[in-house]
């Protein structure tokens, strides 16, 4: 009778383990798929409702070596932030791309240089999204380009749903990212959405 009880015992104990690596390799085979369907799926381009350009991005799951091995800058640049590397969960890197047609008023202006007065072309612009200030001399513009983007990034979480129809469970079924630029003169070139994972 003993030896049917610890045979049981074992047996349920063995049952258990194998359940929780199943389970475990589950979680790995979905973050794996998704990883795969967000690296070979490119970026999705529109625009707002308001006409604004917009970029929309699924999620790359990595694990900290991962990101170790595949993305070493990105780590880099993460350990220079004040923040404990542990605590991050994710991250977005936006590429833009701005291009605007520039008209204004050049005007008549003056240089000093020691005792030599030497007369030159100013150019002063400023718009909500960037400013120009210089002047041309001898075929040369010489100045300041000072430009100005407002990125909101929004993030959309679904849910897996418990038996595929009804109640929505706790487990993440895909994450992804919208980014908007606030600048019309701007363009999304890249969005990459990486999360972190143990």
């Amino acid at each position: 009778m003993r030896y049917v009880i610890a045979i049981i015992l074992v047996a349920v104990g063995l049952l258990l383990m194998q359940q929780h690596t199943i389970h475990k390799l589950q979680g790995q085979n979905d973050s794996l798929s998704q990883s795969k369907s967000a690296l070979l799926d490119s970026v999705h381009h529109y625009k707002s409702s308001e006409g604004l350009n917009a970029a929309e991005m699924a999620a790359v799951r990595l694990s900290v070596d991962e990101l170790r091995k595949y993305r070493e800058q990105d780590l880099k640049l993460i350990e220079t932030l004040k923040t404990k590397g542990r605590d991050i969960e994710h991250y977005v890197t936006v590429n833009t791309h701005t291009r605007d047609t520039i008209y204004t008023v050049l005007r008549d202006s003056i240089i000093r240089r020691d005792t030599i007065m030497e007369p030159v072309r100013a150019i002063d612009l400023d718009k909500r999204w960037y400013s120009i200030h210089g002047y041309i001399a001898a075929d040369t513009l010489m100045g300041t380009l000072n430009t100005r983007s407002s990125l909101k990034i929004v993030e959309t979480v679904k849910y897996k749903r418990f038996l595929g129809f009804l109640w929505k469970t706790h487990k993440i079924k895909n994450r992804k990212v919208d980014v908007v630029s606030l600048n019309p003169n701007e363009t999304i070139e890249n969005v990459d959405f990486v999360i972190i994972e143990e």
